[in-house]
């Protein structure tokens, strides 16, 4: 598929920068305090509480002052109150996550300035075999969303040095409730929530929760439409006393209509960067892009000993993504504008595939202390397809196109003659995975986390006809250390190996093989005796050899190329979240960081070296609450044959405002990018597009 995409643009915002940093001194740490109930680690109120359990980062059942990484948890009610229905909202306030949003249904995420590639869904492995997020993934089926920054190869197994972002569901919690919600913004936004939880039994041992939405939006881009609906179902029981069970399904299915496959150019012919108005499009009034995302699951565990429990766990995911698409290539002349040229592409990848996880973990004493231990195995296959509709090359749509500044209405290309499918990619995807950790308690002070996770890739098949054929394992070891300097604050370190295997295919027609290299962190995580405020500062250093990077798109093959290059990234991040007076709770970072390549040259330019973001709820009297969500990023700049494209330092801001009428009954009010800052969602590519300008959502929840 054609990977042609990147941005830039001009405002700034140091004021943020200077504001946060006062703030930032008090404590520094991980992300939004939480609270956890075990067995099922399940994440409550935000800000009320800074203790909580985390398994993102190491399997076992450590408090994120007790984890030797960065862990940023949002949960269900930021979510709410800021009205994040995409995930792509959420990411954007996790600190050092750049969100990238390279076309309208495309999407990159990084951390550290690494593509971030790894997912997890209650804690177990996702691999990173179904590629970027496309379209937008709805936040309804998720009680809260856990970013661990750095390599985290206990749990991935390819030790990434840019982060795993864990997914939590919404289960039930035993209590009888129904709630609702409906939404109305700008350009005749209009959405509906229901969230269904009830136990089924008197005892309450077994219950089911049902959460669902659908939406329709039209969109401040040119013709761009969208409708997506998200329904997921999950049961949880106990059998017997000592084994329970949980079953869920999931499916999301978007429909996007006036899609820009790419996005706008940016220089032209002089090398003089272009400025577009907010709704300028290339898109053409005949293209989609769908997709249909289904998940079911079953999971059963047993304590089948005191401290010990087995857990077996199935997954199996389809997801359909069917496009029509029209990409807009070539450089406008600096007098006429003309000089640019279409691109009709038609495809459908369809992907199926089963993860099969298996963990045991318990505790053990050893030189009279009590240890943790997590030791599992997974199994995943998946097979892909893509198919590819060619347009004969005499067709209209490869043509000459018209002044994008003569302004486009979508009819400028009819749609055009599509053949027969043909099979481009026929891919069989299989890996293994094994891991252990344990978190040996060696004083009352310092505890040491030791473990390796192993993981075997195969891949066969073709794509594009060339082969995809891989075959690679390697061992990841991992070691961290907590060092308890007073009650409350622990200094920790942590190492791991990178081993990441890359689908990418290099210039030389085969596979780019794996990334390799060596990650560190170090920092002081601390938390108020109340445990209300949460505060950390980690240094990091990751470098990778062998990482993919673009180098260019072969027009043959239909398909971007990469090469393999060294990068060397470090820095520092800095973190708050909590309660900091009554009403009041903030989470706020802050990530400044370097990225050189072998040569000691700046590389991956697109990245910004600098980001700040800050959330803050305040509640001035009862009932009433007021918001807001600010992140910054510093200048970023890239350079090709033409010239330079740059976006300056720019700062978003959103404020909010929710009035609670009754326990059963409030309001919530959003205006997004409240400032009307024109701004580029990226430079991950030459092109890129404008985001949003200023908008209003406005809703009414109803609980029973």
């Amino acid at each position: 598929m054609l990977h042609h995409l990147r941005c830039s643009s001009t405002i700034s915002f140091p004021a943020l920068l200077t504001a946060l940093l006062p703030s930032l001194a008090l404590d520094i740490s991980p992300a939004w305090a939480i609270e956890a109930e075990e067995p099922s680690t399940r994440i409550t109120v935000i800000g009320e509480k800074a203790e909580g359990v985390t398994r993102g980062a190491t399997g076992l059942p450590l408090a994120i002052v007790d984890t030797p990484q960065s862990v940023t948890v949002i949960d269900r009610d930021v979510m709410d109150d800021f009205a994040f229905d995409e995930v792509n909202d959420v990411l954007r306030y996790v600190t050092g996550v750049n969100v990238e949003e390279v076309e309208t249904d495309r999407t990159y995420y990084n951390a550290r300035g690494f593509d971030i590639t790894e997912a997890m869904v209650d804690g177990v492995q996702i691999p990173n075999i179904w590629g970027p997020s496309i379209g937008s993934l709805d936040t309804v089926a998720w009680d809260s969303i856990e970013v661990v920054r750095g390599a985290n190869g206990l749990l991935s197994g390819v030790g990434n040095p840019s982060g795993t972002i864990n997914y939590r569901r919404r289960h039930p919690t035993g209590e009888r409730r129904i709630s609702g919600e409906l939404t109305a913004g700008s350009w005749n936004r209009v959405r509906g929530e229901i969230d269904l939880d009830t136990p089924l039994t008197a005892d309450g041992s077994w219950a089911l929760r049902i959460v669902g939405a659908a939406q329709n939006s039209d969109s401040y881009l040119r013709d761009y439409r969208t409708s997506r609906s998200a329904v997921q179902g999950v049961l949880d029981g106990r059998v017997t006393d000592t084994v329970s069970v949980s079953l869920g399904y999931t499916r999301q299915q978007s429909k996007a209509r006036g899609v820009m496959w790419g996005a706008l150019p940016l220089l032209d012919s002089e090398g003089e960067q272009l400025d577009w108005d907010f709704s300028t499009s290339t898109t053409q009034d005949w293209t989609y892009w769908n997709n249909t995302d289904q998940t079911a699951y079953g999971e059963v565990t047993w304590a089948f000993a005191p401290g010990w429990t087995a857990r077996t766990h199935l997954t199996r995911r389809i997801t359909d993504e069917p496009s029509r698409l029209f990409y807009t290539y070539g450089t406008p002349d600096a007098e006429t504008g003309l000089g640019l040229y279409g691109y009709p592409g038609g495809y459908e990848s369809t992907a199926r595939g089963w993860i099969w996880d298996n963990s045991l973990q318990g505790t053990f004493q050893l030189f009279g202390r009590e240890h943790k231990l997590n030791v599992g195995l997974q199994r995943t296959w998946a097979d892909f397809e893509y198919l590819s509709f060619p347009v004969p090359g005499t067709d209209p749509a490869w043509g000459a196109l018209p002044s994008l500044a003569s302004g486009w209405d979508g009819t400028e290309v009819p749609f055009p003659a599509f053949g027969a499918a043909v099979q481009s990619s026929d891919i069989s995807d299989k890996q293994w995975r094994v891991r252990g950790a344990t978190d040996l308690e060696l004083t009352d002070r310092l505890n040491l986390i030791v473990g390796a996770n192993y993981v075997d890739v195969r891949t066969t098949g073709y794509t594009f006809g060339v082969s995809a054929a891989r075959s690679e394992n390697a061992v990841s070891p991992f070691v961290g250390a907590t060092f308890a300097v007073v009650p409350g604050v622990n200094l920790y370190a942590s190492y791991t190996d990178i081993f990441n295997p890359q689908k990418e295919l290099g210039t030389d027609l085969r596979p780019v093989g794996s990334a390799k290299g060596t990650s560190w962190e170090a920092g002081i995580k601390g938390e108020t005796p109340n445990k209300a405020l949460f505060g950390s500062i980690a240094l990091f250093r990751a470098e990778q050899n062998n990482l993919a990077e673009a180098a260019g798109y072969n027009v043959e093959l239909g398909q971007t190329l990469y090469n393999g290059i060294d990068v060397r990234s470090q820095g520092i991040e800095a973190e708050i979240g909590g309660r900091i007076a009554p009403g009041l709770t903030v989470q706020g970072g802050m990530t400044h960081l370097s990225l050189e390549g072998a040569d000691d040259s700046a590389v991956r330019k697109y990245v910004p070296r600098t980001t700040a973001n800050l959330l803050v709820r305040w509640e001035p009297v009862d009932r009433l609450q007021l918001g807001a969500a600010m992140r910054w990023q510093d200048d970023v700049s890239i350079t090709n044959a033409l010239g330079t494209i740059r976006q300056d330092a720019y700062a978003t801001l959103q404020l909010q405002a929710g009035y609670r009428l009754s326990e059963n009954v409030s309001f919530n009010l959003n205006v997004a990018n409240a400032t009307n800052h024109k701004h580029l969602t990226s430079l991950y590519w030459d092109q890129a597009l404008i985001a949003a300008p200023r908008n209003v959502t406005g809703s009414v929840r109803m609980t029973f």
